[in-house]
């Protein structure tokens, strides 16, 4: 299948116009999340045009967009990479017969982390070596206390990598260690800054750097977008209960959650277009649900990736989505972000 439908190619066109200005992501946010449009029957048959579109995309065997759990954390404050709180790394022969599954599946990019610190793994380079001899690129998200310049140096010689996200919670060193116990503020920001000086310098293709934090209050967030802003490719900020984004390079995609109690629940494109392997094997489509990890629709360790896709509990959660029977699950009822279908 070659050549892009109209209609996608100006979705496509309008995503890269609303990414490139942070006051068009946030007039978008603003609107995508307005109850009295989400009542409109225009905006509603345009949501049920997207629900189409992805049912027939995974009906023709189109996969979704795959996360690998290389390392789960334990009940622990939700600290990254203190090991006292992991809990669990997966076997290294479930993740080799996993990317090949999505390779053969037609995967072309794999995240490696979900809640966990993926660098703390004695096995993280062997993993990565792994997905590049099976084709594909990668993703993960990490809060940099692993990120030696050797290391770095290592995966930037490799190829492959896509992208990063690092979550680093404060400017300020206080309001870090506070919050991001027990990794030192320093050492965090010197991982990122030498790290930065190695992508400068290296030649050949570098992942896109996002830079990120959820719970800094009002007076520490403005110096956190101001200093990071200009080193790194976006920035993802949120005062506390309000999701921002300010981005230079990346799409949307997608990545603007909207929440909104008293708004109706739309059909959510999880469903369509997610798979997240936690280290144990079960599988979710939704990342919202990481934490409490109730929201299980199989298991690898007894499937493969296609038939958990293809099974009856994929298939009947995006039959009550698309029927806007959303209020009637257990877990998806009791949620109220409607990620756009954009």
């Amino acid at each position: 299948m070659t050549g892009v439908a109209p209609a996608d190619g100006l979705l496509a066109r309008a995503r890269r116009m609303v990414a490139r200005s942070p006051t068009a992501v946030a007039l978008a946010e603003q609107v995508y999340r307005s109850p009295r449009l989400q009542r409109t029957p225009v905006f509603r048959r345009f949501v049920h045009q997207r629900v189409a579109g992805a049912e027939a995309a995974v009906q023709a065997g189109a996969p979704p967009l795959l996360w690998l759990e290389t390392v789960s954390l334990g009940k622990g404050r939700g600290a990254r990479c203190d090991p006292s709180t992991m809990a669990e790394v997966m076997a290294m022969d479930l993740f080799r017969r996993l990317v090949d599954e999505a390779s053969a599946w037609g995967v072309d990019s794999v995240g490696l982390s979900i809640h966990g610190e993926p660098m703390i793994d004695a096995r993280w380079i062997e993993r990565l070596q792994y997905v590049r001899m099976a084709g594909m690129t990668y993703r993960f998200s990490s809060d940099a206390s692993m990120l030696t310049p050797a290391l770095a140096a290592t995966m930037l010689e490799l190829g492959g990598w896509a992208e990063v996200e690092f979550s680093v919670q404060g400017r300020s060193k206080p309001v870090h260690e506070a919050t991001m116990p027990p990794r030192p503020r320093d050492l965090v920001h010197a991982n990122i800054e030498q790290f930065l000086a190695l992508r400068r310098a290296h030649v050949g293709e570098v992942p896109q750097v996002t830079v990120s934090c959820v719970t800094l209050a009002e007076d520490e967030l403005p110096e956190f977008v101001r200093y990071w802003r200009p080193r790194v490719d976006r920035v993802r900020a949120g005062w506390p209960g309000e999701a921002q984004q300010t981005d230079r390079s990346v799409p949307v995609r997608g990545h603007l959650p909207v929440v909104d109690d008293a708004g109706p629940q739309m059909p959510c494109p999880a469903p369509w277009r997610k798979m997240y392997v936690y280290a144990d094997g079960r599988v979710s489509p939704c990342s919202e649900d990481a934490a409490l990890r109730e929201l299980i629709l199989g298991d690898a360790n007894a499937q493969t990736l296609r038939q958990i896709f293809h099974g009856p509990a994929y298939a009947g959660l995006r039959e009550r989505h698309r029927e806007e029977r959303r209020h009637e699950h257990r877990i998806c009822g009791g949620c109220h972000v409607n990620p756009p279908w954009i």
